[in-house]
């Protein structure tokens, strides 16, 4: 089953991206009725209904590549990540759930009663429809609490995105006056966002415009995040709000607050300054502690002066995880956890004790999926910002084959293609060497050595990257 926003769909819609995600997760371009019946665990009147609307879509547009002919199953060419994302779109213009739940949300297709109308479906269908939303939503992300209007806009404008990313919001009444706002925000605030960045931000607006306009929804005192700033962005930014939104003074300060506090958030203006967090003690504090942990973990000293980069960048994702605006909508599969954690043994073993100084931060929580994905980005950060020769969890190979040095050549090639390894090629035996790879045995050669035909079998690499398990294994004492 598609996991996700994907719980949004309904359950036909659900089906659909479920056959294409099977299709590229099992790098296959043909099935039978039969067997998709069988691995999706549906009726054969389900699986022929399916087959049938993923082959209209096709025909209707030329960006897939979809066939199905009942004596030969269906048929889908091309299915990639792309794919996947373009469906999920199409489908999403389309679908009554997504209208049902963006004209509650947001307002967007009318009052209730237009909406009704428009979408011939009775008030009954409307609510039952809502309220399994919302109910799946709760049980796909239980740490998406949406107790406040902060945590719902933030929570909308994933969703929206989600859907939508792809290309302009859905709102031609109202794009010009959220292109204006855009263009003002970046040049008052001395933004400069990617191309994916500025799309987000358009988001966010578009939520808070929405909001405003259409469920008179006004951020209030409990709603903010930061201290009050003094400086003339700020009360730009508030007077724009307030003429061009039709706000009170005091609407359009917390209005412009929750902006300022999402721009420091993401750290995208060099204008924002950190400390006006209502939380910078508990960022500070957490940040300290995964700092004092590498320093004990990996003898390093004054680790805040000597890896400044590395200090900025934990704390803005720290301070993401303090604030409602963080949120993960991705699904990353334990297989992908175990291979990264035998590869890189000492940065998981950081990640995860940076976890465990997060979880002790009670608000806001983070279910178990969250942080997963967390542990993740930990890892991320800690691969590309410390230096090798301080986590030192590499594995030093040599490959020295009595056939020559254009034989040797070619296995160093094909070693460097074992991605996700973590290993170094060296080209000659020195103290760090790990491993030492040839098609003979020298007794004379101290360190571990595996001996491979020439060229290396099958079994020769599944022993490599058994090996290479066991040595990560060790640098970390995992076994």
């Amino acid at each position: 089953m598609a996991k996700g926003f994907y719980c949004l769909f309904d359950e036909n819609e659900q089906l659909l991206i479920d056959i294409v995600q099977y299709f590229f997760q099992n790098n296959i371009t043909n099935i039978s009725l039969l067997k998709l019946k069988k691995e999706l665990t549906i009726s054969a009147y389900q699986a022929n209904i399916a087959c049938k609307q993923l082959s209209t879509i096709s025909d209707n547009n030329e960006q897939f590549s979809f066939s199905f002919e009942k004596s030969r199953g269906l048929t889908l060419n091309n299915v990639t990540t792309q794919t996947v994302v373009l469906l999920t779109m199409l489908l999403a213009k389309n679908s009554l759930n997504i209208k049902i739940f963006l004209n509650d949300a947001l307002g967007m297709g009318g009052s209730r009663k237009s909406f009704l109308k428009k979408a011939g479906i009775s008030q009954s269908t409307y609510y039952r429809s809502k309220k399994k939303m919302f109910y799946d939503l709760q049980q796909e992300f239980p740490d998406q609490k949406m107790n406040n209007e902060i945590e719902y806009c933030a929570l909308l404008q994933h969703i929206t995105f989600f859907f939508f990313g792809n290309e302009q919001f859905p709102l031609k009444e109202s794009s010009k006056q959220v292109h204006d706002m855009l263009n003002f925000l970046i040049l008052n605030w001395q933004l400069k966002p990617t191309y994916a960045e500025k799309r987000q931000l358009s988001y966010f607006l578009v939520i808070q415009l929405l909001r405003i306009k259409n469920k008179q929804m006004i951020l209030g005192s409990e709603d903010d995040l930061l201290t009050r700033p003094s400086n003339s962005y700020f009360a730009r930014t508030k007077d724009y709000l307030s003429k061009n939104l039709g706000l009170t003074e005091e609407q359009a300060y917390h209005e412009a607050l929750f902006f300022n506090a999402y721009i420091m958030t993401y750290n995208a203006s060099p204008l924002t300054k950190q400390p006006l967090f209502k939380r910078k003690n508990e960022i500070n504090k957490v940040t300290n502690q995964q700092l004092k942990n590498i320093e004990t973990n990996l003898t390093v000293l004054e680790c805040r002066h000597k890896f400044p980069i590395f200090t900025e960048k934990l704390t803005s994702l720290n301070t993401q995880t303090l604030s409602p605006f963080f949120f993960i909508n991705t699904c990353l599969e334990q297989e992908a956890i175990a291979r990264c954690m035998n590869s890189y043994p000492v940065i998981c073993s950081l990640a995860k004790n940076f976890i465990r100084i997060r979880q002790k931060v009670g608000s806001p929580s983070l279910s178990l999926q969250s942080l997963q994905q967390l542990f993740y980005q930990y890892t991320v950060l800690i691969f590309s910002e410390l230096p090798e020769s301080v986590l030192d969890d590499q594995i030093h190979i040599v490959a020295d084959f009595s056939v020559g040095s254009i034989y040797n050549r070619f296995i160093q090639k094909r070693l460097v293609k074992l991605t996700g390894s973590n290993i170094v090629i060296d080209s000659k035996i020195t103290k760090k060497t790990d491993l030492f790879i040839s098609d003979k045995f020298y007794s004379g050669v101290k360190t571990k050595q595996i001996t491979w035909n020439c060229p290396p079998t099958a079994q020769d690499w599944h022993l490599l990257k058994s090996l290479l398990v066991s040595f990560h294994s060790k640098i970390n004492n995992f076994n």
